[in-house]
């Protein structure tokens, strides 16, 4: 199954400049937990979640509108799938790097949508005859789900 045909397509986004305040606001009226940092040419740049915004504020002292996607997206590294890759490709990288959302870009790194450890569930089939097996996507469940160590999630 290729990313395009499990991925949310009507995406919201932000530049770098947004304050917090304005992005979980989007969260917000668009009922989404993240949202895309963009370049100019819709090129994502970073993810703000809802967790980031709570964490980043705590961390930085300073207020929502204050503080900018910039700040807390800057310094991490952005893992990224493309609509035309395997669904299984976006597994491997949520399991690896403990992530519940991929922005997804197409052949010029365009966002496209984002595909959320939901999405893949709303996929996933219990037969084994299924292009996604439910069995394929219980390792990346356990690895995204499960507690991690502050260590662990600096890696």
């Amino acid at each position: 199954m290729k990313i395009e045909n499990a991925m949310i397509k009507n995406v919201c986004s932000c530049s770098p400049d947004t304050t917090l305040e304005a992005i979980a606001m989007m969260m917000w009226t668009n009922d989404c937990g993240c949202v895309p940092v963009v370049d100019a040419d819709n090129k994502p740049l970073g993810i703000v979640t809802d967790r980031d915004i709570t964490i980043g504020l705590a961390l930085q002292h300073k207020s929502m509108w204050e503080a900018r996607a910039r700040d807390i997206t800057s310094s991490r590294t952005l893992f990224l799938c493309r609509d035309i890759d395997d669904i299984h490709g976006a597994l491997d990288m949520m399991r690896q790097h403990h992530i519940r959302r991929l922005p997804v870009v197409d052949g010029e790194g365009r966002l496209t949508g984002i595909i959320s450890l939901g999405d893949i569930l709303a996929c996933a089939e219990i037969n084994t005859g299924a292009e996604l097996p439910m069995a394929d996507t219980v390792p990346m469940l356990r690895a995204v789900s499960g507690h991690h160590t502050a260590s662990a999630l600096a890696t």
